[in-house]
């Protein structure tokens, strides 16, 4: 989804047209076009609506029902954390104590900050692309106490913040057909600037399950998670995030729970 699109998608029609469709698996694709062309709607509304119900449809294995509500990039969606690990991810910060202000560098769409919010964690969502923050704008809208910001994880003012969660772009820039990148000083940001914030303040850093154990710091918890026996990420808690005499561990989430 390009700006023009979500510029669209935003107004008042475009909202109630992708509210009204019905579920995308019922959808007759082509007769639902022309009924909507019919009707007066603009090409690239519908256009841009159609794939958000997809997107939606999609969404609903990480979101559950969540996901009718929200808005996705194709990117977006494919490196969004599942809620239900989000919502350990967010556990880990409120097990700080104290109300911490939390800063999600590289929020995507905001599913690891919407985890947070819930639990009424004081989160700032960070993402470097302009589509992408409004996306996660909207996602997070129903939470007063979470707000988002434009702008690149490196020039964030870190002092206002108690704790970081970070999860560096890992895939091509774009919202659509982007591809995986194999090199760790390719994410954006670096691990190596990643890392280095463990130095000011307890971190998480989520990455691929496949990372390089060989480049896992010394002082990280290293945590891999799979759900309903797909592994699915591994998790790098520094500081005050990572659990006493822990430094390898597998966590096991099935449909009856851990």
């Amino acid at each position: 989804m390009e700006r023009t699109e979500l510029v669209e998608l935003l107004s008042p029609e475009g909202l109630r047209l992708l509210d009204s469709l019905p579920p995308y698996d019922t959808i007759d694709v082509l007769k639902t076009v022309s009924d909507l062309r019919k009707a007066g709607h603009a090409p690239g509304l519908v256009a841009a609506a159609l794939s958000q119900a997809r997107l939606r449809a999609k969404a609903s294995s990480k979101f559950g029902e969540f996901a009718s509500r929200m808005l996705f990039t194709e990117a977006g969606l494919e490196q969004a954390t599942r809620l239900r690990v989000a919502a350990l991810h967010a556990g880990r910060f409120a097990a700080l104590g104290g109300q911490p202000r939390v800063v999600d560098l590289g929020c995507g769409i905001g599913g690891d900050a919407m985890a947070m919010a819930a639990i009424d964690l004081d989160v700032t969502a960070v993402d470097a692309d302009e589509v992408t923050a409004t996306v996660a704008s909207y996602n997070l809208a129903p939470f007063p106490q979470a707000n988002v910001r434009h702008s690149a994880a490196e020039k964030v003012n870190l002092d206002d913040f108690d704790a970081a969660w970070l999860d560096p772009a890992r895939r091509t820039r774009g919202h659509s057909n982007t591809s995986r990148l194999t090199r760790p000083e390719d994410y954006s940001p670096s691990l190596d600037w990643a890392f280095g914030l463990s130095e000011r303040m307890p971190l998480g850093v989520k990455l691929g399950p496949g990372h390089d154990r060989d480049q896992i710091p010394s002082q990280a918890e290293a945590q891999w998670v799979s759900v309903d026996g797909q592994l699915v990420e591994m998790g790098l808690w520094f500081g005050a995030l990572a659990r006493d005499g822990i430094r390898r561990s597998a966590l096991l989430l099935t449909q009856n729970g851990v």
